[in-house]
């Protein structure tokens, strides 16, 4: 086995070759179109030569990262592609496209990504709501905009999702108080990711669908076929996140390992397909077919699942030397003044420099654990917001190191420099105006 040369290198020197790294795939992926996943791979390579790791080592740790990512996301972004271009095929498009391309738009996709954004992970929430954003047309932009801003809003700071949920447990944080201080920070983010997202023009009409529906199928049944389809998926990632709550009555036993088990990859490709085609039970045997739309569908994902395993890859690649938790630990000098400033800025730094979300939440609770006394946030609802400050922070800045940030990027047409910009700046703007809000709130707790 082949030994990492430069893993001792300092976090600084890193975290500089990092963000060259990170401006080199902007740039090539801008000015030559290259496809994300081939510039992810170049940029794992570039990167770990840099640090002056052994490339079959970093080799190594990318296949790893690539394969848990793509085990844990892939059939979920699979499943809702399948459904997308079912819904594509028929009449159910177009229903959605009418009650999505209206000023009203963003309000309705914002209800449903928050609520999606529960579910097990940011980009299983997404995946889910492929059918819906692909089916807004022209205006398919502003809803993944709307929809990846409420995925974040949500995900960051409402029990029961896993975010949230694993830095109460860290930090010991009253449950109650983390449900009730959550959801005015939440709302101030979503708010703002709706109106982040209607500043945003309709979008190009190459965009719209142009095909007409080529399924025999009477509206009202493909409608309720996408429509099962979708409260299937989204019951069931919300369910993952109730199996991963740490506690009583869900704290171990069966229970909780068939809640767990209900939001796989695999049970969630067979639902979801499975309760869309038993509504399309009129369909052609073309449908299953290697040209039907079922594999139009799973075709149409394997760009952007690419990219995904990729970034995957990348975060392996990115937690391993260590660099993320070095500084994330310099930040932790701050003085106490800045009180509930300091878990919001650990989470931020640490998500930034290695991409995961969960793991980023997890390694910052931790560091923040010794620390609640000299922050003044010792009490239960202390605690509290200092889980939801790690919730904010993790979700404040998802960028190239991150699968989520290429699906949304990728469900918005939005070339990579493009959805820095919009993406990547909208949840750093979400992650300032929820820090906002908690310093409000915690002055309300001492």
């Amino acid at each position: 086995m082949f030994q990492p040369v430069g893993i001792a290198a300092l976090p600084e020197s890193n975290a500089l070759y990092f963000l060259v790294v990170v401006a080199v795939i902007a740039a090539v992926s801008e000015k030559f179109r290259a496809m994300p996943f081939l510039v992810l791979v170049l940029a794992t390579g570039l990167y770990g030569v840099m640090q002056g790791e052994a490339l079959p080592w970093t080799a190594g740790e990318f296949n790893l990262g690539f394969g848990q990512t793509i085990a844990a996301s892939g059939l979920a972004i699979i499943a809702g592609a399948m459904v997308a271009r079912l819904a594509e095929s028929s009449a159910a498009a177009v229903w959605w496209r009418r009650r999505l391309s209206g000023k009203a738009g963003p309000a309705v996709m914002a209800v449903i990504a928050t609520v999606a954004g529960l579910g097990g992970s940011p980009i299983a929430a997404l995946a889910v709501l492929t059918p819906m954003i692909r089916a807004a047309g022209a205006a398919r932009e502003r809803i993944a905009l709307a929809a990846s801003f409420c995925v974040n809003a949500s995900h960051g700071c409402l029990v029961p999702a896993p975010v949230p949920i694993a830095a109460l447990a860290i930090l010991g944080g009253d449950w109650l108080a983390g449900l009730v201080f959550g959801i005015p920070v939440a709302a101030a983010q979503i708010a703002l990711g709706w109106a982040l997202a209607r500043r945003h023009p309709a979008g190009s009409p190459a965009m719209a669908e142009t095909s007409p529906p080529v399924l025999p199928l009477a509206p009202r049944r493909a409608v309720l076929g996408v429509v099962l389809a979708l409260l299937v998926m989204i019951g069931l990632i919300i369910a993952q996140s109730l199996g991963q709550i740490p506690s009583e009555p869900l704290g171990g036993g069966p229970i909780r390992e068939n809640l767990l088990g209900l939001g796989r990859p695999l049970i969630l490709l067979l639902a979801g397909v499975g309760a869309a085609l038993l509504a399309f039970a009129g369909f052609s045997r073309q449908g299953l077919g290697d040209e039907g739309w079922v594999a139009q569908g799973a075709r149409s994902a394997s760009g952007v699942l690419l990219a995904v395993g990729a970034a995957g890859g990348f975060q392996m690649v990115l937690h391993n030397n260590g660099m993320a938790d070095a500084l994330s630990e310099r930040v932790l000098g701050l003085s106490p003044l800045f009180g509930i400033a300091v878990p919001f800025l650990v989470a931020l730094v640490n998500r930034a420099l290695q991409g995961s979300p969960l793991t980023a939440a997890i390694t910052a609770a931790g560091m923040i654990q010794p620390l609640l006394l000299p922050l003044g946030l010792q009490s239960g609802s202390g605690r509290a917001l200092a889980a939801l400050a790690v919730g904010a922070g993790v979700m404040a800045i998802p960028h190239v190191n991150d699968g989520y940030f290429w699906l949304a990027g990728d469900l918005a047409g939005l070339r990579p420099l493009q959805a820095l910009r919009r993406i990547s700046g909208g949840a750093l703007a979400q992650g300032a105006v929820a820090l906002a809000v908690l310093c409000l709130l915690a002055l309300t707790v001492r």
